[in-house]
């Protein structure tokens, strides 16, 4: 649709037009009935006025009547002039009203505005509408890592590269932050919204340059239609919302169209976020361990901490609790209670050469807060070997950030494991670069590597390569005795897993001497 037939008026300005309009028809009734009224009575004002200011010359009434007409000829032009300029703020109020300031793409009330009318008249006209909830992925690193300026000048031009591809029966729309809305009318049953998100989609192909650098943007975007998704401007919006957020958490790399089992899913955890909410503030949740043993003693290393939720009789995966808290903004919240209540436990059941590996999320370990808060907790427990599990995704996230942090939590006293790894994109070679005193190879490695010799080679290269700078390695994941076996080569290497203990809460762990024996025996 041509933004030149969009809405162009506020409330406002129609109702100061209307009020002119009538200001305008009364005036004029007035002088045409003056006029009328002159001739009429043959009223000679002129010639009255004439013949007075000739009797009394003395009183200068020429120059006085002058004057006034002075005077009107130039509160006529004042006049005129602030009708001009009222004209101009209207218009100026109106588009700030209806177009985004940053982009001059219609903003959210307009694009409202719009969808609503479309979809009344496609009752009529059997038309489907289409909506697609557009956001850029990574927005936030772009900000953090060149500065909002830079963000601000990425929104723009990719809202004029929006803007570019859209065709006149097809609406572009910015809602705020780095959200885009796409609206569409076309014939029920046609597949043209896939023309259209393919058009979407080649606006990632070239990258974006801001400030002399090259940036590369993704999008995720999730697609809801009338009348198979909702009928009304906020069901649309709904749906297209969360197949949006269904395409970001899944990294999917195409739109998402709405389901009904995505918005079960979403309604499923909007009840869980407000759940968790309530069940941080009053601890409801509590913490299970699981040993890491050494393949040459047996003896039990240190402890994972792993988070449980026991909702209501059901077990709530750890990982979506790490992710409603942050989706609901406790992400902070939730890790001051995670290290106090580890720490309290571990200070009970922990041997003094024993360590505690706490995992720590990417927004939790680059929060601004994070140091500060780590520093204030531990200062009140007496010494325990802490380490915080951070995932590769951290390392991609803010490398240099990252590295500064791993130093000061060193200077601390506290040591970083990389879990997961081999998992993420980062180099190998940026170990060496990070005063990391563990990585834990992901179960997935070890599972291929028992029975495939290419993944056997993997396993065997990180092992070998991590044992070369000083760093040592946690297998996760052993389950079974021909892992375990396979594993034996590796000299030193460290164990966790449920072939030798479950998690389970402090007070209920596994002696040692059995660990010891199933390490060494089995």
């Amino acid at each position: 649709m041509k933004l030149d037939i969009l809405k162009s008026q506020t409330q406002s300005s129609m109702l100061m037009k209307k009020r002119a309009r009538v200001d305008f028809i009364v005036g004029t009734l007035f002088v045409v009935i003056m006029v009328i009224l002159s001739f009429a009575f043959n009223v000679e004002f002129v010639e009255s006025v004439y013949e007075f200011t000739r009797s009394h010359e003395s009183w200068e009434m020429d120059e006085l009547i002058f004057s006034f007409l002075w005077i009107a000829l130039t509160a006529t032009i004042y006049g005129i002039r602030r009708v001009i300029d009222i004209k101009s703020i209207n218009k100026e109020i109106t588009y700030h009203a209806y177009y985004d300031s940053l982009t001059g793409l219609p903003n959210r009330t307009l694009a409202l505005s719009q969808l609503d009318k479309l979809l009344q008249n496609s009752h009529r006209t059997s038309t489907s509408i289409g909506v697609i909830f557009l956001d850029l992925d990574g927005f936030k690193d772009v900000n953090d890592s060149y500065g909002h300026e830079a963000g601000d000048i990425l929104i723009k031009k990719v809202g004029e590269k929006l803007a570019s591809i859209i065709r006149n029966d097809e609406i572009v729309a910015r809602l705020g932050g780095d959200e885009f809305l796409i609206i569409a009318g076309f014939p029920q049953g046609t597949t043209n919204i896939e023309s259209l998100i393919n058009r979407l989609f080649k606006c990632q192909n070239e990258p974006f340059s801001i400030n002399s650098r090259s940036i590369d943007m993704s999008f995720s975007m999730g697609v809801a239609l009338s009348p198979q998704h909702g009928n009304s401007v906020q069901e649309l919006l709904i749906a297209a919302d969360c197949a949006m957020y269904e395409a970001k958490r899944n990294k999917l790399n195409t739109a998402c169209y709405y389901t009904d089992e995505i918005g079960q899913k979403i309604s499923e955890r909007y009840r869980l976020s407000s759940q968790l909410k309530l069940a941080i503030q009053n601890e409801q949740l509590y913490l299970v361990y699981q040993p890491i043993a050494c393949a040459v003693s047996g003896a039990i290393e240190g402890y994972e901490t792993l988070t449980r939720w026991n909702l209501q009789g059901t077990h709530i995966n750890p990982e979506l609790v790490i992710n409603l808290a942050e989706d609901i903004g406790l992400s902070e919240d939730f890790f001051k209670w995670l290290l106090k209540t580890t720490l309290a436990e571990g200070s009970r059941f922990l041997k003094r050469d024993q360590f505690i590996a706490i995992n720590v999320s990417v927004k939790q370990f680059l929060d601004v807060n994070f140091l500060v808060n780590t520093q204030k907790i531990i200062s009140t427990f007496d010494h325990i070997n802490i380490e915080f599990e951070i995932t590769e995704s951290s390392l991609i996230a803010n490398f240099t950030e990252t590295t500064n942090r791993i130093d000061a939590l060193n200077t601390m006293g506290i040591k970083v494991m990389i879990d997961d790894f081999g998992t993420g994109y980062s180099s190998l070679s940026r170990l060496k670069h990070l005063k990391v005193d563990k990585i834990k190879i992901d179960r997935e490695f070890l599972n291929d590597a028992v029975n495939d010799k290419k993944s056997a080679g993997i396993y065997e290269s990180i092992v070998a390569l991590a044992h070369k700078l000083d760093i040592d390695v946690v297998a996760e994941g052993v389950e079974t005795k021909e892992q375990l076996d396979y594993l034996r080569q590796f000299k030193p290497i460290f164990l966790q897993g449920y072939l030798f203990q479950t998690p389970k809460i402090s007070t209920e762990q596994t002696s040692e001497i059995i660990i010891k024996d199933i390490i060494l025996h089995t």
